[in-house]
């Protein structure tokens, strides 16, 4: 998609969560000349104090995404209890070892599905004043990072 979008001249920018994985995807793209540096942003920037390694599910509240796991699973947890292991840094990732600890194969879309049909039903009981506030200081790292590309007036890679 990167390639394709700044094929065509435009200005990207991309959302990585913060993990080896997407550290590596994001300095593939930047050696092969798909996007530059400064067109990324990381999930974990929103905060210098995150974790070093954080998604987007980090910007939730932990008793709302705890929520949304026990009523996405609920039919797989009936009569299990989850154990989480604190010195996992990412709040998904520590489900995922939980889940998997009790037998249970962990799907990160299905709190992202539930999540998305909460918010349309109710998004006070998802969106927590802590957790706007994350956000929003995640949308103003982008929304400025946005700006300065878009002020550079020139093409993705020129100088």
């Amino acid at each position: 998609m990167v390639a394709l979008l700044t094929s065509e001249n435009m200005n990207v920018l991309v959302l990585f969560d913060d993990e080896r994985d997407s550290r590596s995807t994001m300095s593939d793209l930047v050696k092969n000349k798909l996007i530059a540096e400064e067109n990324v942003v990381f999930v974990s920037e929103w905060n210098g104090n995150s974790p070093v390694e954080s998604d987007i599910e980090d910007l939730l509240d932990e008793d709302v995404y705890d929520r949304l796991i026990q009523e996405s699973f609920a039919k797989e947890l009936k009569g299990k209890t989850l154990t989480l292991n604190p010195k996992i840094p990412r709040i998904a990732k520590r489900y995922e070892q939980a889940l998997t600890d009790v037998g249970v194969a962990f799907y990160k879309t299905r709190p992202a599905r539930l999540l998305l049909r909460k918010m349309a039903e109710a998004p006070q009981a998802i969106v927590t004043d802590d957790t706007e506030k994350r956000f929003a200081d995640l949308f103003r790292i982008i929304n400025s990072r946005f700006e300065t590309l878009q002020n550079r007036n020139r093409k993705p890679f020129e100088n």
